[in-house]
């Protein structure tokens, strides 16, 4: 049983800490356990969905936001501060930017994905 705990240990340090030196420390296990445990597909299966619903968790929490942000973004175009007002439009405009070229991607990737499909279908 301690070498579930010494994992487990390992896991949460892992996802804390900015390196393998530091969740060492953290976690008071060697560097070398730490690398050991990295190497095992279970483990690192393991670390990779921890890190992942940690990722999903914090992308709802930045959801939650974005209506707030949104409207400071639209309440500081018109704030009488030029260089707060030419920042919030940079800001707005690269924004829409990103959407665009993602939603771009995307569509291209569906159509990929469409066109395969309909290969596949006809083999």
């Amino acid at each position: 049983m301690p070498k579930e705990n010494n994992k487990e240990k390992a896991l949460t340090a892992l996802l804390e800490c900015a390196s393998v030196s530091e969740a060492a420390k953290t976690s008071g296990l060697s560097e070398k356990t730490l690398r050991r445990y990295l190497e095992s597909a279970d483990f690192k299966t393991e670390y990779k969905q921890a890190r992942r619903r940690i990722f999903e968790k914090n992308i709802f929490r930045l959801q939650s936001l974005q209506a707030d942000a949104v409207e400071t973004l639209q309440r500081n175009l018109n704030c009488e501060n030029p260089s707060v007002e030419v920042r919030s439009a940079q800001i707005i405009i690269e924004a829409n930017r990103k959407d665009f070229e993602t939603f771009d991607i995307l569509e291209r990737l569906e159509n990929l994905e469409n066109e395969h499909q309909k290969q596949t279908e006809k083999s």
